[in-house]
């Protein structure tokens, strides 16, 4: 079997300090460590100037080639474990690991126990300022968020134990956050004007200069996710803002890094939706630049959080300005480490990177490597791999064939596709004019389909005048695609002239 090099464990051994190598040789001195494997795998590799994997099989004549690969593994998860030991804790992990025991307890139907863990909870809220005050809010949604039966939430919800006004603002945020993780936005006037209601009917006598810090926190989070839904995204961006000033004031950034990225994300997420491109850039540089503490508990986490982040705004921002050209070199730098992702709990996440990546080829007019990756969503039907990204892949795959010149293909195909969108009630008005324009033009001979075109253009104009028909704009830019047919530019000169097509929603 042959081994790289150079490897993960070894780049970790080499990255301890002095301290750090002495406890864990001292540790592993003893009896019985000093015979396992992965202690003496350990010592060697202490010792070796670069990665030799010849050289550790040698010294440990009792160690197998096909047990080498295992070994290593254990001795990995082992350093890091002892590291994890070595770290004081945080308020915010304190106080998670208390949320656990308080739910396992209460999942295996001991309320006496779990009860106990509850009140240390509280106790442990009430008395650690800069919980109370701020992380609650992140924290006590934490269950919420990430459960598959949002009727049990009653059961986690230690919030309810402070004050009316604390628990409508944070019943109304965890409405208004279930809202936008289950539907995005509102899908017609009646949803509108409920959530308008709603949100009159939380707010009405709240006075924010009266409220308490953890109180803003959720009322900001609050009023974005409202907007948000509602494609009110100036005035999201307004709230995000705030919610990311209150943090660097309050210097709830160095102690909670992970819901930071989130506020910021949000920032940038509004600021692409308005086009808004030299703003986006300059956040995109601070977001950057952030750095991590090696201490913090959940370094990995963010590390791969502050990753995906980035790489989906890069990303963004190549395609905000047309510049398809440097988004193709930015791809070929991240494939690798996109790969490394765990896709089993990132589906959706490298789902909407394929999506990004197929619509930078696209608008560079490589429409065979557009195919290729809108083909890893298409055939990829994990349940978690965002159904909505099923449904556009197929139309900017269609688009990509007519560019091909493939009309047989589409007119073979254009059924099963348009089945697909009735099956799952996608069949809004943006789907309806592109598929019809799809099927005609699949008959017409090339000199008659720049008509059509221009009566496309007409018709999406009119569709994005309905706020209720817009979200397809923001998965295919289809305004700028018909300009730049029409008046015969590349897609790249026709966004960097404009911006992109979605400007006519605002």
């Amino acid at each position: 079997m042959k081994h790289k090099k150079t490897n993960d464990l070894f780049t970790l051994i080499n990255s301890l300090n002095k301290s750090q190598k002495l406890l864990l040789s001292r540790k592993w001195s003893r009896e019985p460590y000093s015979t396992y494997f992965y202690v003496k795998v350990y010592q060697i590799l202490l010792k070796q100037k670069k990665y030799d994997s010849t050289t550790l099989l040698q010294a440990i004549p009792k160690l197998k080639t096909h047990q080498l690969a295992n070994v290593q593994n254990e001795l990995y998860t082992k350093i890091l474990e002892h590291l994890r030991a070595q770290q004081v804790l945080t308020p915010f992990e304190e106080y998670r690991n208390l949320l656990k025991n308080y739910s396992i307890l209460k999942g295996l139907n001991l309320p006496e126990q779990a009860e106990k863990w509850k009140k240390k909870a509280i106790h442990f809220k009430t008395t650690n300022k800069i919980i109370n005050d701020a992380v609650l809010v992140d924290e006590e949604t934490y269950y919420y968020e990430t459960m598959s039966k949002p009727e049990m939430v009653s059961e986690f919800r230690l919030y309810s134990d402070i004050n009316p006004q604390t628990k409508r603002l944070m019943d109304g945020y965890l409405q208004f956050r279930q809202f936008y993780l289950k539907h995005r936005f509102s899908k017609n006037e009646e949803e509108y004007y409920q959530l308008e209601q709603e949100l009159h009917r939380i707010t009405e006598d709240v006075h924010y200069s009266k409220l308490s810090l953890f109180n803003r926190i959720v009322y900001n989070r609050m009023l974005y996710h409202y907007h948000y839904a509602q494609r009110n995204f100036l005035q999201s961006y307004k709230y995000a803002s705030s919610l990311v000033h209150i943090y660097e004031d309050y210097e709830l950034n160095k102690h909670y890094k992970e819901v930071y990225l989130k506020l910021l994300n949000y920032q940038l997420l509004c600021l692409y939706r308005l086009n808004a491109s030299k703003k986006y850039a300059i956040l995109l540089t601070k977001f950057e630049a952030l750095s991590f503490d090696t201490s913090l508990p959940d370094i990995h986490l963010l590390r791969e959080t502050h990753f995906k982040y980035i790489l989906t705004h890069s990303l963004n921002l190549h395609t905000i300005r047309g510049d398809f050209e440097g988004g193709i070199s930015l791809i070929n730098k991240i494939l690798e480490p996109l790969e490394k992702l765990n896709k089993k709990h990132n589906a959706g996440y490298v789902n909407s990177i394929y999506y990004k990546i197929a619509c930078i080829y696209f608008g560079h007019q490589d429409h065979q490597k557009c195919i290729f990756y809108l083909d890893k969503i298409i055939y990829n039907m994990d349940i978690t791999g965002r159904p909505d990204l099923q449904i556009f892949s197929r139309i900017l795959k269609l688009t990509s064939l007519f560019e091909l010149q493939e009309t047989e293909y589409i007119f073979e195909n254009i059924r099963s596709v348009y089945s697909y969108l009735a099956r799952n009630k996608q069949l809004d008005q943006f789907q309806v004019e592109i598929m019809q324009f799809l099927r005609l033009c699949a008959k017409l001979p090339t000199i008659e389909v720049k008509n059509e075109l221009a009566n496309l253009r007409t018709a999406m104009y009119k569709v994005a005048q309905n706020k209720f028909e817009q979200r397809p704009f923001f998965y295919f830019d289809i305004i700028g695609w018909l300009d730049s047919k029409l008046e015969e530019k590349s897609l790249s000169d026709i966004i960097s002239e404009r911006g992109l097509g979605h400007r006519v929603l605002y």
